[in-house]
């Protein structure tokens, strides 16, 4: 027992202090203090404690709210020992073990001495039904587990209590939790409780109700047991409660919604016997129900005095209410039709606040496994006394089980005829969160779409998601929920409408009733039936993103045995889990990116086609895109690889959420624009209109900053003018002189080159500048030469819009097609070419070899290119460029088509001063602004990039990847003379030569039996198979030389996989193996005879009949190298007895890209197809 000894002087000092205190704070009550007050509230202080609690002081309401600004608890007579004790047990509630985050609520030796009240203070009091305490200084709420109406009113002293301040930006104040009874000053004088003899039972009063003929002006009593009380709620500004009194054959409900008596709800323990007097009958509005109503006179007597019953914890489900000592079994009929009906048990619950999940939401966890929510219940007390470690009790609460997967199992919902009661407060420094109220987003949208729990419990977690995302870097919270009172939709509520209001069809559900959900018999709410809810799509963290694509999604079933292995995949929503929505904020980084963020990270994304300049800053929602991660990996290194991560999507599938107004002004943070501080001006800022007409690629400096930039050529439209002057684009535009200038971006203006395109008018805002001859004052000072057009270097801080035209600035023929670039002879300007990329390759420094890209994408056939040359050992272990995400020195060749006309042509483009091309996948179209057009030395077209090409993707691959149409079949007679895709139905008639062989797939060289040749001073442990061979194929209109690889010259013998698999075997415990035929003309000479096992194998199978059998060969011709024709061949044939020789024009050289073996029934389809073309 905390006891103190009582020197003279200061117990004195002590005493006078007391004295003090009721002289100046409790005379609320009476006019004049009575002169024994004093000496009570120390009889109260000896009966509690043995001695005068002289460490502890009186402190008055208002000093404790202004002076304490953490939470406090006052144990008055306790020991340290029995202090401690109850710190270990509040601790062990939260969580076992007890967590380093939660701590006990500190010791602190303060008295409080008021009056209990369930009036506000203020000029105006009122009845809310929440209980204060009060002196004469002011009034703070308090909570209490149960209350004696004796004491309201009257001057007590709190033994035990526990301040709550208000947390800092939370609209609601401090409040008391009262942990023990209350001590009354002075006891109260006792009142026996008369019983009416006249007093009616709930049978006979429920009787009396549906008797019409009874006059209804009566007051009467009835007494009964307390079944349950529904929580309090308010409806029109008018607070009420009710509950229920029964006997063994039934129950009759009573309304309480007089202001003084709303105290009740804190006084009615269930399981009591009670006696309620002067009742009258009510009929309730838009209804011809009656009920029993409270008074003003209405008095509740005790029948049975005793302690608050204690509650049964319940969490099976079951068809009973658990309340008190009874349990109550529902009508039979009423429990059939939960049964059928798959109506949620309803049960009473006792458990600890274990976790706040959403306290705005209304979520809370229990016990660390049941979910409790709480957003169909009002708390007109905003929830005080919700903090983790308190233990609850929630009578006539729902139970459903597994509603949705984003929560725990069991999840228990409150409705209007729930109760929810703290039975003991939380022992630890929890602080308390605002609860759900009418005024915030999450009630608003409840109640708006009417959601049921399992929808209600997804829109929960999608705005804890957004809010985790956005607020509050980038967006504030008031702009999250909408602005309060307005009809304008928030960030939340523009990303979940569309969802929400698919939930149900207009008018399928109804409105709330409260008079079936509070007295109905049967009881109805919202909560008794449920459906669970799959997640339509979640919300993801951007940093969780790249996580979602394994790692072994990006390898194919036949892994790559190059030493560097080039793959990618890309991953659609659906393909990914719960189909996650994109949600980020759009911006630029300093080196010129453009990024998609959220406050966890942000990734590079790809917008198709270019955005709007005021997208900058935008908070976007986007459905429908393209998750890409690309790779590059050395397997002979186990750290040698490097992965980039990045969005694909078009700008029609992207919601502004959250437009950035100011987004013209300040598309960078200042900080990344300028580092020198400059005067503010005031006035508007001039501007100018420019028409681009051409831009270059990115392009890194030749200084070592390591900075980019790039130029664009442009022509001013019209003279300078103030930002605000009042004259239409229109005008402006029609009056334009031509008037050239070229662009130059560097530093952070760089990030202009993802908005700006060719041909396109924009208005350029010299931010900070009101004079209208900064533009050619700078463009002066940069080149004075009269010869050439202004160079003008776009400072960081300017800005550009976007300006609608209805004019088209574009020339006719600025882009050519594939096609067009094989057909034209030559050009000495850079080329415009557009095109499908059909495949992509990456080429080393030195041109020697080329690694083909892996792929994955959703059911689209995946092309395999092997190396076709030697690689220098100084790649072994190649350095990956700081900027770049290639290794340092390669380039990308790709394959560009034209799906019309099949027109193909290889482009080479070399990425190592410029940024990575994002979205440079096969089946993208793209547009390669200044290529330049070559020929080679063997008569090919390819096309070979400039320092100033520009790569722009104009569309991503299908989203059904579906294959490309077949090309179109064809005769070897009639063949195009282009290297553009064919199809034709011919038979293989002769195989000329067949080389099998394991080549190193570091150097090239041959592999032999696990180890390449050149060891050691080659140390590559891995290789390649590669089948090669040239065949004579006819169609009935011709014979060609075909050319086949890898998979096709399996198919072209017709042997089986195992078979196949088993050849690789043999050869690689040789390296290399080549067989040679005869012919049946002579071509090649004959082999020798040889006693080669191996070889003589592969002789018959080159020699089989069953080579020489119809099939479908996709094939590419290859076009000489001089403009004269080729020598013709000398060629032998036999007729008889005599052998004859004439020169015969050589055949058309063929490579297969593909070769298949059909049915005859789909063969006489094809040549029956062929022969409808008019290929015949």
């Amino acid at each position: 027992m905390e006891t103190e000894g009582q020197p003279g002087p200061q117990v004195s000092v002590w005493l006078e202090s007391a004295q003090r205190h009721v002289q100046e704070f409790l005379c609320i009550r009476e006019k004049s203090v009575p002169p024994d007050l004093g000496d009570a509230i120390i009889r109260c202080l000896r009966g509690q404690c043995s001695q005068l609690p002289l460490s502890y002081s009186f402190t008055p309401i208002s000093e404790l709210i202004s002076l304490q600004h953490s939470p406090c608890v006052s144990l008055l007579g306790w020991s340290t020992d029995n202090f401690q004790t109850w710190s270990q047990e509040g601790m062990s509630r939260v969580q076992e073990p007890p967590l380093a985050r939660n701590k006990i609520l500190p010791r602190v030796r303060l008295l409080l001495v008021g009056y209990i009240s369930d009036q506000t203070s203020g000029s105006s009091t009122l009845y809310d039904g929440n209980l204060y305490f009060k002196d004469n200084s002011s009034s703070i709420p308090c909570e209490m587990s149960h209350l004696d109406l004796s004491l309201l009113e009257t001057l007590v002293l709190l033994p035990c209590w526990s301040y709550i301040p208000s947390q800092h930006g939370s609209s609601t104040g401090g409040y008391l939790e009262v942990l023990a009874p209350p001590l009354p000053i002075i006891p109260p004088a006792l009142i026996e409780d008369s019983v009416d003899p006249a007093a009616l039972t709930p049978t006979s009063a429920l009787l009396l109700l549906n008797d019409r003929s009874r006059r209804r002006k009566s007051l009467f009593s009835v007494t009964g047991k307390l079944l349950f009380v529904t929580s309090l709620v308010n409806i029109r500004q008018k607070i009420f409660f009710c509950f229920y009194l029964e006997d063994p054959q039934s129950w009759v409900p009573v309304i309480v919604q007089v202001p003084s008596k709303l105290s009740w709800y804190h006084a009615l323990c269930v399981g009591e016997t009670y006696e309620i007097t002067s009742l009258s009958m009510l009929s309730l509005r838009g209804s011809t129900r009656h009920v029993f109503a409270v008074t003003a006179s209405s008095r509740f007597h005790s029948h049975l005095r005793q302690s608050v019953p204690h509650i049964v914890t319940s969490t099976n489900e079951q068809t009973k209410v658990k309340g008190g000592n009874k349990e109550y079994d529902y009508p039979q009929k009423l429990r059939a039709k939960m049964e059928k009906e798959r109506i949620a048990k309803t049960l009473t619950y006792e458990g600890v606040l274990t976790r706040v999940l959403d306290a705005r939401a209304g979520l809370y966890e229990l016990d660390r496994k049941v979910t409790l929510c709480i957003a169909y219940l009002q708390l007109l007390n905003g929830g005080r006394g919700l903090r983790e470690g308190a233990t609850l009790q929630i009578s006539n609460v729902h139970l459903q089980q597994s509603p949705s997967p984003l929560f725990s199992t069991l999840v228990l919902s409150c409705c209007l005829r729930s109760k929810l009661t703290v039975l003991e407060f939380s022992r630890i420094c929890s602080p308390l969160s605002p609860v759900c109220a009418a005024s915030t987003l999450h009630l608003h949208l409840l109640f708006r779409y009417r959601l049921t729990l399992p929808e209600y419990l997804w829109m929960s977690d999608i705005m804890d998601k957004l809010q985790q995302k956005l607020c509050p870097r980038f967006v504030k919270n008031c702009y999250l929920s909408g602005p309060h009172g307005s009809r304008t939709q928030g960030v939340a509520e523009n990303l979940l409408h569309k969802t929400i209001s698919s939930f149900s069809k207009p008018g399928e559900r109804s409105e709330r009733d409260l008079q079936k959900e509070i007295l109905g018999e049967p009881h109805s709410c919202p909560l008794q039936t449920y459906s669970p809810l799959l997640p339509p799509w979640c919300l993801l963290p951007i940093a969780k993103l790249p996580s979602l694509v394994s790692d072994d999604r990006y390898l194919q079933t036949e892994e790559s045995v190059c030493s560097l292995q080039w793959s990618y995949h890309v991953a659609l929503p659906e393909d990914l889990p719960d189909r996650p929505v994109l949600v980020g904020v759009l911006y630029i980084s300093s080196s010129g990116t453009l990024k998609l963020k959220d406050q966890t990270c942000s990734l590079p994304c790809l917008v198709l086609p270019l955005p709007p300049v005021t997208w900058i800053g935008s908070v976007l929602e986007v459905r429908q895109y393209q998750l890409v991660t690309e790779k590059v990996k050395n397997k002979e290194k186990m750290d040698g690889q490097r992965s980039k991560t990045y969005f694909l999507f078009l700008t029609h599938n992207v919601k502004i959420l959250y437009p950035y107004e100011n987004c013209p002004k300040s598309p960078l943070p200042t900080s990344n624009l300028s580092t020198s501080k400059k005067p503010r001006v005031v006035g508007p800022w001039a501007s100018r209109l420019l028409l681009i007409e051409e831009v270059e690629g990115l392009l890194l400096t030749s200084d070592i900053s390591g900075e980019m930039q790039f130029q664009a050529r442009a022509s001013w439209m019209g003279s300078p003018r103030p930002l605000d002057k009042e004259e239409t684009d229109g005008n402006e535009i029609k009056q334009h002189k031509p008037s050239k200038v070229v662009l130059i971006f560097a530093g952070t203006s760089i990030r202009w080159h993802h908005f700006i395109q060719p041909y396109s008018v924009y208005r350029l805002i010299a931010s900070g500048e009101t004079d209208l001859e900064i533009f050619d004052k700078l463009a002066k000072q940069t080149l004075p030469s009269p010869h050439r057009p202004q160079c003008l270097t776009i400072p960081c801080e300017w800005t550009l819009q976007d300006v609608q035209t209805t004019e088209n600035f574009s020339p006719s023929k600025d882009i050519i097609s594939v096609e067009e670039v094989l057909k034209m002879r030559s050009t000495a300007s850079l080329l415009n070419v557009t095109g499908v990329v059909s495949r992509r390759l990456m080429c080393d420094p030195h041109g020697t070899s080329m690694y083909p890209c892996r792929s994955h994408f959703p059911s689209k056939d995946r092309d395999t290119i092997f190396a076709n040359g030697p690689l220098y050992l100084s790649l072994t272990y190649f350095l990956f460029a700081s900027d770049s995400f290639l290794p340092d020195g390669f380039s990308i060749k790709v394959t560009l088509c034209e799906e019309a006309s099949y027109a193909c042509v290889s482009v080479y483009l070399n990425v190592s001063r410029g940024p990575y091309p994002l979205g440079l996948l096969p089946g993208a179209t793209v547009l390669l602004r200044g290529v330049e057009r070559k020929v080679s030395r063997s008569g090919s077209v390819y096309l070979r990039s400039v320092p100033v090409t520009c790569v722009r993707i104009l569309s991503p691959p299908a989203q059904n990847s579906q294959q490309i149409a077949s090309p179109p079949l064809v005769t070897f007679a009639q063949l195009p003379g282009l290297p553009v895709p064919r199809r034709a139905v011919c038979l293989v008639s002769c195989v000329l030569s067949m080389t099998l062989s394991w080549d190193c797939s570091l150097c090239g060289v041959t592999f032999c039996k696990g180890s390449c040749l050149r060891f050691p001073s080659c140390p590559s442990k891995s290789g390649d198979f590669c089948a090669k061979a040239s065949v004579k194929a006819e169609d009935g209109s011709g014979e060609v030389l075909l050319h086949l690889q890898n998979e096709a010259v399996s198919l072209m013998l017709g042997i089986s996989d195992n078979m196949w698999e088993a050849l690789k075997t043999l050869i690689l415990s040789r390296g290399k193996v080549t067989v040679k035929n005869r012919g049946r003309t002579y071509e090649t000479m004959a082999e020798e005879q040889s006693e080669d096992s191996l070889k003589s194998y592969l002789t018959s199978l080159m020699t089989r009949s069953r080579v020489c059998r119809p099939l479908v060969l996709t094939f590419t011709q290859r076009i000489r190298g001089s403009l004269s024709e080729e020598p013709s061949n000398l060629t032998r044939f036999t007729r008889g007895e005599r052998d004859y020789i004439t020169r015969v024009p050589s055949p058309a050289t063929l490579t297969c890209l593909r070769l298949e073996e059909l049915d005859p029934r789909a063969l006489c389809y094809l040549i029956r197809e062929r022969n409808q073309a008019g290929c015949v």
